[in-house]
């Protein structure tokens, strides 16, 4: 920042392909005065794909009932390297897909306020938590801020604040990939990070652009077998959350 050192390096996940989204977002942060770095993604319909041997496609059948598209594959190879990145350079970073827009005012406190955030938490969502049935509780006040914690994670990564110590968490537990990387990392009961947002929200999504993720088509309706597992996965879920809100509250 031009006042002074920003201590979380900002980057914009995007893949070599996407030039005019590049261009777009790149314009918006030069403006803003934010430095940032382009981070290139895992094409999943080109590149090679550094977490398919973690894929376990007949639980992701068993539970969802259909495969992960190779676009989701590609997005959640994406995030994981951009975990390995933070991991390995023991640097906070902001991570942006790029096809987002943002409030300059408020991205930029929230920069300023990063020395303030709690420890624990090591990922914060950056925009608003639209899932519905989610209760959200104050976890800090920060200057201008409001840092909270969610009873339900907002299924998104279009922008999000990361410590190493986050990220270190995302990979050691996400063995076996079965789901897309906003779920999976939206299963805070699991994978032990906090599940955190900031009122009001800054970081939203630019309507121009479509996703370049590609979801697996629906072909046919599912088997019976097929609906009853995915509702006792979906009931073992809220289950789970459920207890350890439950524990997290009581502590």
């Amino acid at each position: 920042m031009p006042d002074g050192i920003c201590p979380a390096k900002v980057i914009v996940l995007t893949l070599e392909r996407a030039k005019a989204r590049q261009a777009r977002i790149k314009s918006l942060l030069d403006s803003a005065g934010i430095p940032f770095e382009f981070f290139w993604g895992v094409d999943g319909q080109r590149d090679p794909n550094p977490i398919e041997p973690f894929y376990d496609e007949k639980k992701r059948l068993r539970v969802k009932g259909a495969p992960l598209s190779q676009g989701q594959l590609g997005c959640f190879a994406s995030h994981y390297r951009i975990w390995q990145k933070c991991l390995q350079e023991n640097q906070n970073l902001v991570i942006l897909e790029d096809d987002v827009i943002f409030d300059e005012g408020l991205f930029k406190i929230f920069l300023k306020n990063i020395p303030e955030l709690p420890q624990e938490a090591g990922c914060v969502r950056l925009f608003e938590n639209k899932t519905r049935n989610h209760k959200a509780f104050e976890y800090a006040q920060l200057k201008g801020l409001r840092l909270l914690r969610y009873t339900k994670g907002p299924m998104s990564t279009m922008g999000y604040y990361l410590t190493p110590g986050a990220a270190e968490k995302f990979i050691e537990s996400l063995r076996p990939v079965f789901l897309s990387v906003d779920i999976y990392m939206d299963r805070y009961w699991s994978n032990k990070v906090l599940c955190c947002g900031v009122e009001p929200g800054f970081v939203y999504h630019d309507h121009q652009f479509e996703s370049m993720i590609g979801y697996t088509e629906k072909t046919q309706r599912r088997a019976i077998v097929v609906t009853i597992l995915r509702e006792l996965f979906t009931l073992g879920e809220r289950i789970q959350r459920y207890v350890y809100n439950r524990k997290f509250w009581l502590k």
